[in-house]
Order: C-alpha cells, then structure tokens, then sequence
C-alpha cells in the first residue's frame, strides 16, 4: 500500500465545528482513485492531509510508502519534522490545485520544468520531461508562452504537466476540471488519468462529479456527512475495500 491511514481526525473551528475523521483509507501503488462527496464534505481537507499539507489533530496510523521506503507521516508530524516532509512532497508528490497555480513570470516551459529542477535532476532531464508532458497534453506550441496569455483550459493542462513532468510517484489533483467547461473537462480528465496510469503513478483526485471520475476510470471513495453528539459537522471516510489492521 502507498497509503495506510487509520482513526486519522482533522477538527475545524467553523459555526457549530467540523470534523473530519478518516477511520480507514488504503490505497495501493498505481491505483486511481477520486474523492467525491457534497460541497463543503471534506474533500480538500483530506487531499492536504494526505499531501503532509495539513497536520491532522489525531493519527494513530498515517504510513506514506512511495518506494521501497515507508514514511512513518503520523511521528513526523508529532516531531515536528516540517523540512523532511517538505523533502518528501518534493521527490515524490506533484500537486495540481484548482486553480492552477501556474507562476506568472515564468513562461509554460519554465513552470513545467520546475518541479525537477528543484530536485536537481539537471536542465537537459527538466526540459526534456516537460517537453513530452506538454507534447502529449497538446501545449506544445505554448511552451514560450506565460501564463497570462492562456485560456484557463490551457493553463490547467500546463497545471497538469507541471504536476506530471517529473514522473512523481503520487499524483494529488484538487478538481483539476472545474474551472472547465464540460465537454473539455471530460477530454482533459481522461488525458490525465490515462497519463498517470501511464507512468505508474498513483493518482488522487477531489471531484464533485461521479459521472466525470467514473468515466475516466478511476475508483471511488464517497466521504458521507453526519451530525457528530456535540452538534458538529461529521466528515466520514471508512473505506473498507481493503480493510486496514483492526478489521
């Protein structure tokens, strides 16, 4: 498993209170997998927990296996250990936020290649990875380009390669066609499931449309909503496809 996470708890101060508890989540290497559920369930939340974005309150099990190294995240947490988490999400995580976040003053190649620059993987190796994320998500042309001058379905695709380019081992994605119109969301979303199965990588995206994810192939796992004794909001995951220890 790449994630085993038991009895993980978030809580937020927000009207009555929040709470997201994750009872049991497991997710294999290579797996597709989206986290769906209502507007305001949690969903973000657990993709920055799962990123090491995001301390969560409770952990009894938080275990990170990207490689043939298992990262206890739970005690990294509790130490307090920020730079080693920083180091981990950079070797092996890319991100692509909602909004793109593509940084404006450097042009499409530039974005997409910083990821593996920053790992000092060396200018030939950047270029050459962003050049073939770019050729297969169609922005090859765009490559010059900064992002001011993109449409926001060609800004999310060079978000998408930014996150792709330097082949992570996870792939974490936060409604990466929302700000698209349906008929290129489902085009964009099949690309980018089709891209990550691909390369081997895990990918874990946030999505509010099961139609979308389940066409693209990708697994669901629902987050439910309760109301918790103390009047909180109760956020739910308890996915037992593959049951976690204490099942």
């Amino acid at each position: 498993m790449i994630f085993s996470l038991e009895n993980v708890v978030k809580n937020r101060a927000q009207g009555t209170g929040y709470r997201l508890a994750i009872g049991c989540l497991r997710i294999a290497r290579g797996e597709r997998v989206a986290l769906t559920g209502l507007s305001g369930s949690g969903k973000s939340t657990a993709l920055d927990i799962l990123g090491m974005a995001l301390q969560p309150d409770e952990a009894q099990t938080f275990l990170l296996t990207p490689d043939e190294e298992t990262f206890d995240v739970a005690g990294l947490w509790r130490k307090k250990s920020l730079d080693a988490m920083a180091g981990i999400r950079l070797r092996h995580i890319g991100y692509v936020l909602q909004s793109g976040g593509l940084l404006p003053y450097l042009t499409v190649a530039e974005n997409m290649a910083l990821t593996a620059r920053m790992q000092d993987k060396g200018e030939t190796f950047a270029t050459k990875r962003a050049a073939e994320a770019a050729e297969a998500l169609g922005i090859a042309h765009l490559l010059s380009s900064y992002p001011s001058t993109l449409s926001v379905g060609e800004r999310q695709r060079a978000a998408i390669g930014r996150a792709l380019a330097p082949r992570p081992d996870i792939v974490l994605a936060d409604e990466p066609t929302a700000a698209l119109d349906p008929i290129h969301a489902q085009g964009v979303m099949r690309l980018f499931a089709d891209m990550a199965e691909e390369m081997g990588a895990t990918l874990i995206m946030v999505s509010h449309d099961q139609t979308l994810v389940r066409e693209a192939g990708l697994r669901t796992v629902e987050i439910s909503v309760t109301a918790a004794e103390d009047g909180a909001v109760l956020a739910v995951i308890d996915d037992r496809t593959t049951p976690c220890a204490a099942s």
